[in-house]
């Protein structure tokens, strides 16, 4: 049995989830390897987030020379941002404070998760044997099933949205690891001389693929090896929608969708058809589904917005998430 000595920095996004909050909070705490540090990022809640965290322990700061002194005296710190920057905002800007504490690791999550107790010191243990850099744990439960992402094919234009790209490891699940070319921000460990390396997530993305371009950027220096056994849940995670449930309009969540497969495609296909042919058979099957579903009216500007801007790379927060 190894002895771990890692020291490990929790860095945690929360918007507006005070009881998930809580959750994995409590999961954080109970860890057979404790953590150094504990480090939330709060994306401007308007619920009562602060004054809980406070209660907890932690010390609150809302500029970065704040946050600095802070660090030099508490273990338990949260940044309070004035604006919402969307997922992708939050972790590229909790990152890039996080990485200039003195731990040796980050492991980054979302507030809506919930590590068991050994999540931690299995992906440390991983991560020794397989000399990686990134580790992740898995997500499966009686409510998710985890996509263990062994490939992504950036070849076939035809396969134009990128989960139809991924390859998945076959259930069940028989290693006890694996190599991944794709991962989640929901409770990667990273080595902190690799964060230096990667840089930060591009807070671009807003909602969706933040994380999946910043796992290829990783696989620049390093595997990303997924541990089998070190178990992290989904608190919200639930059973798959049926398909009327799904025959909606379109949402504000489905712009990004649309508009960051498109600047993933172009970013990292292999070839012209890939980062050209592709946006605009998502773009025609899109539309199509609208006429289907009768939705045309609502869906086609939010459709045209996305592929258009995708196709520019016109990143950000581009459409209210009250659309």
């Amino acid at each position: 049995m190894y002895e771990l000595t890692e020291r490990v920095c929790v860095v945690l996004v929360t918007y507006n989830r005070q009881k998930c909050l809580r959750k994995v909070l409590e999961g954080i705490k109970e860890q057979t390897h404790a953590v150094e540090r504990i480090f939330i990022f709060d994306n401007a809640s308007s619920d009562d987030t602060s004054n809980f965290l406070r209660e907890a322990g932690f010390a609150i700061a809302s500029d970065r020379d704040g946050l600095a002194k802070k660090a030099l005296r508490h273990d338990k710190l949260c940044y309070r941002n004035n604006e919402n920057l969307g997922g992708a905002g939050g972790f590229a800007n909790a990152i890039d404070m996080a990485k200039e504490f003195d731990e040796d690791y980050l492991w980054i999550m979302d507030d809506d998760v919930y590590p068991e107790p050994d999540c931690l010191a299995k992906l440390l243990i991983k991560l020794r044997e397989t000399q990686a850099l990134a580790a992740i744990p898995s997500r499966n439960d009686e409510n998710y099933q985890d996509l263990v992402c062994l490939d992504i094919d950036f070849s076939d234009f035809k396969k134009f949205w990128t989960w139809w790209r991924k390859k998945p490891a076959q259930y069940p699940l028989k290693k006890d690891h694996y190599f991944v070319k794709d991962m989640p921000f929901e409770g990667p460990l990273l080595k902190k001389e690799l964060v230096k390396k990667v840089g930060i997530p591009d807070q671009g993305f807003f909602i969706e693929y933040d994380d999946s371009d910043y796992a290829q950027r990783i696989l620049k220096y390093s595997k990303i090896v997924y541990v089998t056994n070190a178990i992290l849940h989904r608190q919200l995670a639930k059973k798959t929608a049926t398909i009327a449930q799904k025959r909606v309009p379109y949402s504000w969540r489905m712009y990004y969708a649309i508009r960051n497969n498109i600047i993933f495609d172009r970013r990292y296909g292999k070839n012209w058809a890939v980062r050209n042919l592709s946006p605009r058979l998502l773009l025609v099957q899109t539309l199509l589904i609208s006429v289907r579903d009768r939705h045309v009216k609502q869906n086609m500007p939010l459709i045209l917005k996305a592929y258009h801007d995708g196709m520019r790379e016109k990143m950000g927060k581009r459409i209210d998430p009250n659309y």
